[in-house]
């Protein structure tokens, strides 16, 4: 087994070797660029988590300040003398100069304060505003008194994000109508109503909140106004308690409510301080880091792509399969190449021994044959000691005791095929009808096929009694399949032969030449035929039929009649069909004596010479494989005399009609020109000449005669200056109203109106 798979390839044990080696190494290559994709993929998002909430934390303390700030800044102005004026007290018009310069001092010095509202229960003092006291019906942003009188839900130092009227609104070009601010409460006292009064409100610019997120998302790489922001998706934003939008987002705008969202209820839902989560946010996969300040119970959220996040990882491991793919083309061309430039010498050794054991399979095969060959066709008796030691020496599974019956294959049209095929693939194809044999007979019969001649193969076949083999069904089955499968693959036919049963080899040679003689019954049953010993019941005397056959055929022939030789050939075959093929091959060598005899006689009487040799067309006869192709041999034959024959008349006739032409021009002029007058000269009959002439140039000869004076009058008149009476003499015409008549039936016009025509353009 392992030389057969080294002989199969030369080279192919080397790539066994070496591929399992590539391939384990290709494996190793993908599972360890899988395993480090995992782990650099771990580790990225170890690193965004931690830097975005290091970010997150930094950011919540800039809460916790401004928180802290806020609550300083409220802190100390409820402790100033003068804002506690503003918030006890009714304070005079004329002091709100004092009082307004108070409040604007504090806006000045903390710059995230967008307004600072002072309320003492009837009146909001408000920096900066057009005026600097109002009531609850002046004031515009009456948002405010429903957060004072709701203490329930906004309670002292807590921060509300809403939207207020802009002071700037119609003073400054392009500013808004109104603005977000976070305002931070801080109340003295309360009512029993649930109503604040006394308030200090700082509106904190939502503007100075999102510039203290910008700068750490920009160098997070999360979602502020930074470059890489922009390029990753990152978004950083707040939200409430409630889930309520606090700050600048890229997707929702201020105070969304997001409290629906499965990511916001996860953050919400966590009891963890900060975390991380992966999920779909508005249908893009997305990694969230979350934290909580320590001001305002609010929430950092920070969302990014992440496709972004593994961005480099993606591309590292496309260069990793990349270099993995180049790696395997690589090792597969060196692989290639080392196992041709290592396997050279092993590929000589190989094929030294290939060509030494089918030399010697081929000599084996050779002296089996020369020795079957030898023992169907010596004629000196062979024992059965030494056929036994025979049929041992040579493999040969015959029992010489045993009954046999030789089965002979002829392949059909044999000539066409040696046209085809050169000697070497007449061979080839001669092995493969064996091999149908053998595929077809092994398991039903021991048989051994032999080749005789080249065109035969002989199979001796070991049967079980001495039926009759046109009775066995089998074995006429197995035949039939031999002959379809070699008609099917080699595209040729063959004609099977069947000699009867016998039950000693030592008649062997007598029953070969027996069935090489009904092979030959294939003239009689035609291509692909099955010819059987016993049913072949044709008679063996000589072909009788009365002598008016061969006198008809003979007739015919000499007398031109091709096609009724034909049929009386066709007649004189039917009735030998059920002769002997030694009596139907004399029929055909006599039948060729007959017609030898006829072309004689057509060579004698028409003075021509056939293209005909005796000896040839016999040697060629008897390689011919049926009845109808010896009949269409005879036929083209028959069709070949015809064509000779006509030929020779078509000269004649030729040279007989040139002669008549001549004598027309010759006597043009003369009006007793006629064709009794050229019959008479050529020594034929006058109608005889007038349908052969009629035959051959389409035309009779009186239209011929009148058409050639006419020709020749035309000449005259354009060229000569005779007059048209003389022309008309000239020409051979004897009347005058008959010339001007055929005249005009040509030209349409008269002799001298043709003449003026013919000047006039000349």
């Amino acid at each position: 087994m392992f030389r057969k798979f080294v002989l199969k390839n030369p080279y192919q044990l080397f790539l066994t070797i070496l591929l399992p080696f590539l391939v384990s190494t290709v494996l190793l290559l993908f599972l360890q660029s899988s395993l480090l994709n995992r782990n650099f993929e771990k580790f990225a998002l170890s690193q965004v988590y931690h830097q975005q909430v290091t970010d997150l934390q930094n950011t919540s303390q800039n809460v916790s300040v401004l928180e802290q700030t806020a609550r300083s800044v409220s802190t100390t102005a409820f402790f100033d003398d003068v804002i506690k004026d503003l918030l006890y007290t009714d304070v005079a018009p004329d002091d709100y100069f004092k009082y307004q310069n108070k409040l604007q001092s504090y806006k000045n010095i903390y710059p995230f304060l967008q307004s600072i509202y002072v309320y003492n229960g009837d009146h909001i003092h408000a920096v900066p505003m057009p005026e600097f006291s109002y009531d609850r019906g002046s004031f515009a942003d009456k948002g405010i008194f429903d957060i004072l009188d709701d203490i329930q839900n906004h309670r002292s130092h807590s921060i509300v994000l809403r939207k207020i009227p802009n002071v700037l609104a119609g003073i400054s070009t392009g500013a808004p109508e109104s603005i977000y601010v976070y305002s931070y409460l801080f109340f003295d006292s309360q009512v029993s109503s649930g109503k604040v009064n006394e308030a200090i409100i700082l509106n904190i610019s939502a503007d100075w909140l999102k510039q203290s997120i910008q700068p750490l998302s920009g160098e997070s790489g999360g979602g502020g106004g930074s470059r890489e922001s922009r390029e990753s998706g990152n978004r950083i934003f707040i939200i409430d308690s409630k889930g309520e939008l606090l700050s600048d987002d890229s997707v929702h705008p201020l105070l969304t409510d997001l409290h629906d969202q499965a990511y916001i209820k996860q953050i919400n839902g966590s009891k963890e301080h900060s975390g991380s989560l992966r999920m779909d946010v508005d249908g893009v996969d997305s990694f969230i880091t979350y934290t909580s300040t320590d001001a305002f119970d609010w929430k950092l959220v920070s969302i990014t792509p992440y496709r972004f996040i593994v961005k480099d990882v993606e591309k590292m491991k496309e260069k990793t399969y990349l270099l993995v793919v180049l790696f395997i083309v690589g090792s597969i061309l060196l692989s290639f190449y080392f196992a041709r430039r290592l396997f050279v010498p092993i590929s000589m050794v190989i094929q030294n021994y290939n060509q030494l054991e089918l030399e010697k399979r081929s000599e084996f095969y050779d002296r089996k044959q020369e020795f079957l060959r030898k023992v169907i066709q010596s004629r000196v008796l062979l024992t059965r000691e030494y056929l036994q030691s025979q049929f041992h020496k040579y493999a040969i599974t015959l029992d010489p005791a045993g009954s046999f019956l030789l089965v002979l294959l002829k392949i059909d049209r044999f000539p066409e095929l040696c046209r085809k095929y050169s000697r070497g693939d007449r061979d080839l194809l001669k092995f493969g009808v064996v091999n149908i044999v053998t595929e077809l007979l092994a398991p039903a019969y021991a048989h051994e096929c032999i080749e005789t001649d080249e065109d035969q193969v002989m199979i001796l076949l070991q049967v079980h009694g001495l039926h009759e083999p046109s009775g066995n069904r089998g074995l006429v089955q197995i035949l039939e399949q031999i002959q379809q499968q070699t008609h099917r693959y080699l595209r040729f036919t063959a004609s099977i032969t069947c000699s009867e049963p016998f039950e000693s080899i030592t008649q062997l040679n007598f029953h070969y030449l027996k069935t090489v003689d009904l092979s030959y019954y294939r003239l009689i049953y035609g291509y692909e035929s099955m010819v059987f010993s016993e049913t072949i019941s044709g008679r063996t005397d000589e072909i009788k039929y009365p002598q008016e056959r061969d006198d008809e055929l003979t007739e015919a022939l000499i007398g031109g009649r091709f096609e009724d030789a034909k049929q009386a050939l066709n007649g004189i075959v039917a009735g030998a069909s059920t002769y002997s093929y030694t009596a139907l091959n004399s029929l055909f060598i006599r039948l060729l004596l007959l017609i030898r005899y006829a072309i004689e006689v057509l060579e004698s009487n028409h003075a021509m010479k056939v293209d005909f040799n005796f000896n040839a067309y016999l040697m060629k006869l008897q390689k011919m494989e049926t009845v109808g192709q010896v009949l269409t041999d005879f036929f083209e034959l028959f069709d070949s005399l015809a064509m000779e024959l006509e030929a020779k008349k078509d000269n004649k006739y030729v040279k007989l009609l040139g002669t008549v032409t001549q004598i027309i021009q010759r006597d043009l002029a003369n009006p007793a020109l006629s064709l009794d007058s050229i019959a008479e000269e050529v020594d034929l009959s006058p109608a005889y000449l007038g349908k052969l002439f009629k035959k051959h140039r389409l035309v009779s000869v009186a239209d011929y005669i009148n058409n050639a004076r006419l020709e020749y009058a035309t000449q005259l008149v354009v060229s000569s200056k005779d007059t048209i009476t003389d022309i008309m003499e000239k020409s051979g015409f004897s009347s005058r109203s008959h010339f001007f008549t055929q005249f005009k039936k040509v030209y349409g016009i008269t002799p001298s109106q043709y003449r003026t025509n013919a000047k006039q353009m000349g």
